[in-house]
This record gives C-alpha cells, structure tokens and sequence, in this order.
C-alpha cells in the first residue's frame, strides 16, 4: 500500500488546483456564471426578497382577454395603437413607452387611390365645375382620415412624451445614417465599456419624428436562454442609444434626464443584474380598459396620471413571453418595468468590476487555505465538516452580501472546497482498501452505466423542457394499500409490490404507455409520449383491462401464498398536458402536467365511489373506438371544480362481453336518463333491475335515491358533486 500511496499523494494537490479554476475565472467575468446559475435562479425565484414594485410604473397590456374582447389580432393595427396613444395621452401620463416599432409603411392603397382620383379631377378641369372642388376636397379629406401612419404620427405628437423601441438587426431597414436616440448627454467613446449596436432599425421617419425618442427594446440572453441582466446604454457609431427603461425614465423626468443618463454610463456592460419584482405587484391596465367605448377619461386620469407608462403584449400569439429565474413565461415589458425601477431607485445589483474581482480572488485563497488546512485533520469526517463549515458561512455571507447589491460565487467556492476535499477522503480510502479494484467493484453498485451512456450518447434528451402534445394520462392505486401493508412484514410487502408493479409495468410498456413514476403502490403512465400514437386512448383502454386480467390472473397465486388479495382502481383521461423533462438543472425526470392530468389522478380516486375499477373521462371515451366497451357512469364535478364532467367506466373489450352484460348496461343507462329527467321512480326501477345482478354503481344511485325527497330539487341538473378525491 506504501506504494499505492505514493503514487495517489499528488492527486489532492492537483484536485484542488483544478477545482480552483472555475473560481479563478469567475473573478474576472460576469456573475451569476454558468455554474451559479441554477442556484441564483433557485434563490430569486423563492429566497431573495423580491423588489418591491414602483408605483410610478404602469404596465398597459395587451393581453389575450383584451384582444377577445376587442375582437382583435395580433398583431393590432396602426390605427388601434392611435386610439392607445390618444386614449393614454388623455391621462395625462410623464411618458408612454412601447415595446414595439414600426418599420414599414401602413398598406396605404386606399389612401394613394383618393389621391389619386382627387389629382384626376383637378387634372381634368372637371374642380372648376359645380361642387368639383368640393369632391377633390373630400378625397383628400378621407385620404387623411385613412392614412393610419399619419394619424399614428399625430397622436405621437399631440402627446409629446412618447417612446418607440428599435432594435438591432444585420439588414438595415432605412437608408443612410438614420437619427439614433440621443437621451444621454454627450456621446460615448470607444473606450467606455458599452456594447455596440451595429444596425440599428426603428420606427419610420415620420414616426420616429414625432417622437420624444427611440430606444433599444434589447434585452440580453444568458447561454441557457434566460434573461437576467439588462443593459441601460448602447453606442451605435459612439453616439449613445438608450434603452427602453432608461428612455422612459427620461421622457418622464426631464429635470433628472441627464442623472440616469450618466448613472447607466457608469454600469459596466452586461452585469447589471434585473431585481425582479412580484409581478403581481406591479400596476396593471388592461388595453380593453383603456379602449373600452364608454371609457372614463376622469378615471383613466387618475390612476395613470403622472406614471410613466409601458405598453407590451403578454398575449400568446405575440411570442413576447420571456424566460427568467421568476417565471418561464414572463412578458417582456415587465423586464424594461423591473430594470426601470432599478434605475429609478439607484438600486442596480452589478457582477464585475474591481470588488467584484476583489471578492473573487480573495475566495481563491480562502478556499486554497481551508483544502490545506482541512487535509491536516487526521480524520476524514472531521475534514468534511471543515469544508461544510465554511461554505456554508461562505454562502451566508454571499446572501448578505447580494442584499447590499454584490453578487460573489457560490457554486465555484463549493467546488473548489468539495472537490478536494473529496478527493482526499476518497484517496484515504483507496488506501485503507485492499485494492483498486475492490473499490472499482464496490464503486460499480452505485453508478449507473446506462445514464453515463444515455448522457454520452444523447445529452439534448436530459436538458429540461416541454412541450403541448394530446396524451392519455393513465393513474392506477391499489384499493386498501395502507390495510395490506400494514398486514404484511416488509419482506413479504416489497415482494408483492414489486410483482403487481412488475406486472402492471410489463403490460403498459407491452401497449406502447411510458411509465412516469411510481408512487408508492401507484403507478402514473402516460400513452402518446414521448412516442406519438393515433390511438393512445384505445391503447390507454386496453392496458387498463389487460392489468386487470392479469390481476385477477395473480390474485389466486398470491392468496395461496398467504399474501391479501389486490385490487386495483384505475382512472384515464384525454386531453392537452405538458409532457417533457421538468425539474431542476440538477435532477429532472421525463413527465407531464395539466389539467388533463390531474383529471385522470382524480377519476382513479373516484372509482370507489362508483364500485368500478378503471374510469376514463369523456374526450377518452369517444377515442377509445369500436373494440372498447365503455358506458357513461355520471354527470361528476369532482372536488375543486364546478362544472361536472361525463365520466365513464371501461367494461371490457368487445369481444369478452356477454348478453348479460349488456342487459345489464341497458338498465344503467334507463336508470341514468331518467335520475337526470327527475324521474326517481323510473331511475329506481331500472337501478334495481340492474343492481339485482350485482351492478355496483346501481346500488350507488340507489342509495342516492333514497337519500333525496320524492320530487327532485327545484334547481336540479343531475351533477353529482363530489366531496373528497
């Protein structure tokens, strides 16, 4: 062993040389960095303090309700944006800024044709005949009132204090060297670290004239997709260009123009970090207020005047939805609102600059001494509590120090700690081991080679990520489970759980399903991903039979072998769910969410309501086809929901049903119309007719008939509300 360590006494050394670059180069560049991403995103979307909202800053959005309601598309027409801008002019507001720009001319054949006609007539002589003139007048008069960029300039100017966004694309849509917004004093230098825009593209001259000014609607990615900085300036040939927070923020406040001019010159580029707001919070008017026929210009006044004004999109359509560390899907105004604020405040959180670098290096040596030092310590479990220690005192004070608006690495001190450390305690017990190889063997019962190859050979499937596709969700529980576990020891329990899971399994995966997990004695799986079938709700159908076939298949087997019998409940449901990999950066699991889901986990619970043993909803039923017998059980509204759903049992295939059973379903069915008519007598008699052959959801209503009056209720709409799942 002498040897062994003599050969492994430089491995810690190098570890923790290696373990300390990620720190190293964290001090000279911008933070969070990629390792720290998941955990700052993890800290401002549930520990941080939010940002408290401004109440200067109004978010006028242009919603999906209010499209509806307006009976809009997206995108809206230039002479709708006239009715904003004079409708939120009439407020009085210090600024009205649009996340939005206008490039091209409004289609203007109308417009072109009556002026057309109008030169026609005076061409021809015919202006100095009776009411002539007046006809040419008229043209050029409605000319006027059809020429929406016209009037879209002219609500712009008659409210002075409008802001339009450029942006910045590689096809120059105007020609020559077209007027940038100048909102800043001065101009900038190359020198000055701010990042270049190189072609810039806004609104029309014309547009752009009437304006108070442009400015850059850009926000920054981070390499992951989501949006965390912002950047306040821009230079385009060392002219600056701000952006849309920092323009609105001057429009409004002229006589403090030039201090957020000179407050965003003296943000390095890049690093200023957004401090996200509750986005409840934030003030909200919905463009239908602001559009509505009997608009109050009284009340408008009062709730926007004086505020400084942000017109985005948050409706789907526009694909204006932005991913950040609070919301995957936050409308991208509500990140110029959060950087205004900022701004507006003066409190902007920064990753760079000399202390940022300061703090960086200084946790090198930190972490360096603490390796060093937690090696000394005879004990491998003493070392690791050294290490632990002082990470998480590093993370407490990192946490303390971002509330004074410095972001440090988190993430790359831990690794520069961890690493090592590790490695240390591994060496040590290479060690102390007979062999390598009775570690490498002992090592091989905790990995998993099967998730190294999938990694290796396809690491796009392990990234997170959804997406809307129609599935069967598929929720199996077996009845009683707490009373047979706790009749069994847990030998005997987990080996009949891993047989009924087994068998379940085998059938789900022999129907084309995937299994999402399993929850206990629970099994979730879901039929049309992440292989897509025509016929996911048949196959969904079918599997739920075969597992009872091949439960009542077990079930002598396991009673012979003195274990309780199993029966299992199962609920299906078709519909729209998200189904993809969700979770954490860390750990995350191929699965899916929705209503569609839920409704399924529900419709399981609600078999032993019923005395059924597999429930789909109604869009799975009429999927289901030809070789499905279903019959629909109810009208339920199960707990949490108000409108009742048609629910259905699946009874067999079609080929095992006999002539009893559908004398049977015939009778349910009777019984079924005529409970929802009000009619109990009739209901009673064909409830009792079925029930007679042990139909258990006709004893259920049964019981229900004898519990009401002999009239039905005066409001009666035959929805049986459930109480519990």
């Amino acid at each position: 062993m002498n040897e062994a360590t003599g050969r492994l006494r430089f491995v810690v050394p190098a570890l923790a040389m290696l373990a300390a670059i990620p720190l190293v180069l964290a001090a000279f560049s911008d933070l969070p960095g990629q390792l720290d991403r998941p955990l700052y995103d993890e800290a401002v979307a549930t520990v941080l303090d939010r940002a408290p909202a401004h109440p200067d800053l109004v978010f006028v959005d242009i919603d999906d309700d209010s499209l509806q309601d307006l009976g809009h598309r997206w995108p809206i027409s230039r002479l709708t944006w006239t009715r904003i801008i004079r409708n939120l002019g009439a407020a009085k507001p210090a600024a009205i800024a649009l996340d939005a720009f206008f490039p091209q001319p409004n289609n203007r054949s109308d417009v072109e044709l009556a002026l057309d006609a109008a030169d026609r007539i005076r061409d021809a002589g015919l202006a100095d005949l009776d009411e002539g003139e007046d006809v040419a007048n008229w043209l050029e008069k409605q000319a006027g009132f059809r020429d929406a960029d016209r009037q879209l300039a002219t609500a712009i100017a008659d409210a002075g204090n409008v802001v339009l966004g450029l942006v910045d694309t590689h096809h120059k849509m105007f020609g020559g060297d077209a007027p940038l917004l100048v909102g800043v004093p001065g101009t900038v230098t190359p020198d000055v670290d701010i990042r270049a825009m190189d072609t810039p593209q806004g609104s029309l001259a014309a547009l752009a004239d009437a304006a108070a000014s442009q400015a850059s609607l850009y926000v920054p990615y981070d390499s992951d997709g989501m949006m965390r900085r912002y950047h306040y300036l821009y230079r385009s040939k060392n002219k600056p260009v701000a952006s849309l927070a920092l323009a609105a923020l001057q429009a409004a406040y002229a006589e403090r123009a030039e201090t957020f001019g000179r407050r965003a010159q003296a943000l390095p580029a890049a690093t200023s970090l957004v401090r996200f707001p509750d986005p409840s919070k934030i003030k909200r008017v919905r463009l239908s207020d602001v559009l509505a026929e009997d608009v109050n210009v009284d009340a408008l006044k009062a709730g926007l005047g004086g505020k400084v004004l942000f017109v985005g999109v948050s409706a789907i359509g526009a694909a204006d939805n932005r991913a950040t560390p609070i919301d995957p899907q936050l409308p991208g105004t509500l990140i110029h609102i959060a950087a205004a604020a900022d701004l507006l405040t003066g409190t902007i959180h920064t990753a760079t600059g000399n202390l940022h670098r300061t703090i960086g290096l200084v946790a090198v040596i930190l972490c360096l001494f603490v390796v060093y030092g937690a090696r000394r310590i005879n004990n491998s479990a003493a070392t690791s509590a050294a290490g632990l220690v002082f990470l998480i005192a590093w993370t407490l004070a990192a946490r303390a120090l971002f509330d004074q608006g410095i972001v440090v690495p988190v993430t790359p001190a831990w690794i520069a700690v961890l690493v090592p450390i590790t490695g240390d305690v591994i060496v040590r017990a290479l060690t102390a081991e007979a062999g390598r190889q009775q570690i490498r063997q002992a090592f091989g019962h905790y990995l998993d080679p099967t998730v190294v190859e999938e990694l290796v050979n396809d690491p796009d499937s392990l990234r997170l990520g959804g997406e809307r596709r129609e599935i069967t969700a598929f929720f199996s529980d077996v009845a009683g489970f707490t009373s047979i576990s706790e009749a069994l020891d847990p030998a005997d329990l987990v080996r009949l759980l891993n047989e009924y899971l087994s068998a379940m399994t085998h059938v789900i995966i022999d129907e084309g399903g995937s299994i999402d997990k399993y929850v206990g004695d629970a099994v979730v799986a879901m039929f049309g991903a992440p292989h897509p079938y025509d016929d996911h709700a048949e196959r969904a159908c079918r599997a739920a039979l075969r597992c009872r076939v091949e439960l009542e298949r077990l079930r002598p087997t396991w009673v012979e072998a003195g274990y309780p019998e199993i029966h299992a409940r199962i609920g299906l449901n078709t519909g729209t769910a998200v189904v993809g990999n969700m979770g954490s950066q860390g750990r995350f699991d191929y699965t899916m969410m929705g209503d569609t889901v839920n409704l399924a986990a529900r419709l399981e619970g609600a078999n032993k309501q019923y005395g059924t043993l597999v429930m789909c909803g109604e869009k799975t039923a009429a999927e289901a086809g030809d070789s499905i017998v279903l019959r629909e059980l109810d009208t339920v509204a199960v707990k949490g929901k108000d409108e009742g759903v048609r629910v259905f049992e699946v009874v067999h295939e079609r080929s095992a049903v006999t002539a009893a059973d559908r004398d049977r379903l015939q009778d349910y069915s009777t019984g079924l119309a005529a409970w929802r008519a009000g009619n109990w007598q009739d209901a009673r008699a064909a409830f009792a007719k079925a029930a007679t052959v042990g139909d258990a959801p006709s004893r259920v209503f049964l019981e229900r008939l004898d519990a009401l009056s002999e009239a039905a209720p005066a409001e009666w709409d035959g929805i049986y509300r459930m109480k519990t799942k």
